[in-house]
């Protein structure tokens, strides 16, 4: 009789695991679409002509900086504002003491340190940040998940700690 009520409630138990799981992938997957259309939305909206990088990442330049282009392993001092795609902040650089970080390093999210490669010292953008390259499916940092992202940001100081290339 035990062994019965065990196998029983083994089963339940299994099929309510599997129903939950398929009603969360339904929900990300309507959660991602969703995101898709928003982008889709505010790239019409907002009249932005330039075409998303490989990875879906778009990047607006604002104003032309000087020097070298940013490399991966590259040190770099930004000003930043972060906003969801409804124009929400939900973050930025402190007025006085700009955000520093190594490119392509653990300390920021794969959109941001690919937009900076975009850029040059000075140089002022915008970045438009698909979820995939920020922090997907995670509801990280109190944002929804599937989040687009848009950072204006300026680079503030360059230094070239790389040995990648130099060309263009």
């Amino acid at each position: 009789m035990k062994k019965t009520f065990f196998l029983i409630v083994s089963v339940v138990a299994i099929i309510a695991i599997s129903v939950s799981c398929k009603d969360n992938g339904l929900d990300l997957e309507k959660l991602r679409a969703e995101e898709i259309q928003k982008l889709e939305e505010f790239i019409e909206k907002n009249d932005i002509q330039e075409e998303p990088t490989a990875s879906g990442l778009y990047y607006i330049e604002r104003e032309k900086g000087t020097g070298d282009t940013i490399k991966n392993g590259d040190r770099v001092k930004i000003f930043y504002t972060g906003m969801l795609i409804d124009s929400t902040v939900f973050d930025m650089s402190g007025t006085y003491e700009p955000f520093d970080f190594i490119v392509g390093g653990s300390g920021v999210i794969a959109g941001m340190s690919e937009g900076v490669t975009h850029m040059r010292q000075g140089g002022k953008g915008t970045l438009i940040i698909p979820s995939e390259l920020a922090y997907g499916a995670s509801s990280s940092q109190g944002l929804p998940r599937f989040s687009t992202l848009i950072f204006d940001i300026e680079i503030k100081n360059h230094y070239k700690l790389s040995t990648e290339d130099t060309e263009e």
